[in-house]
């Protein structure tokens, strides 16, 4: 009867433990349904310029609202408290889609940077920069 050695078998499954505890574990965390969303819930306060007009400021309150992507957003444009303008978000990237709010056509973009939120967007005809913070 032959023997087996032993030792080549017992080196070859340590040096493979060895290695698979020292594989890199710097994977990106799992996209997380609805994250994007969550820097951007809860009370802004906007400060809106347009046409060489004054400056105007207001509060915001945004609101998380069924699709991971989607925000309602609360007295947007100092439209009043009881109508929201629906805002699609992706990372830092903010999408005003055009809709009818009020009684003003609604459309735009903006970003969250610096725990802001900057944004361009059309309200009345009027082209309008806001930059909220909280």
């Amino acid at each position: 009867m032959k023997s087996i050695n032993l030792l080549p078998v017992i080196l070859f499954i340590t040096l493979a433990v060895l290695f698979h505890s020292c594989s890199s574990d710097d994977t990106a965390e799992p996209n997380i349904p609805g994250a994007d969303r969550d820097k951007y819930v809860g009370s802004w306060i906007c400060t809106e310029t347009y046409s060489g007009q004054a400056p105007t400021s207001f509060t915001i309150n945004v609101q998380k609202h069924g699709e991971d992507d989607t925000l309602y957003v609360y007295n947007f444009n100092n439209l009043g408290s009881p109508f929201y303008a629906i805002w699609l978000v992706s990372g830092n990237s903010v999408t005003i889609p055009s809709q009818n709010v009020s009684g003003f056509s609604i459309s735009g973009s903006g970003f969250y940077v610096n725990e802001k939120i900057n944004l361009t967007y059309n309200s009345g005809g009027y082209q309008i920069t806001a930059v909220c913070s909280q």
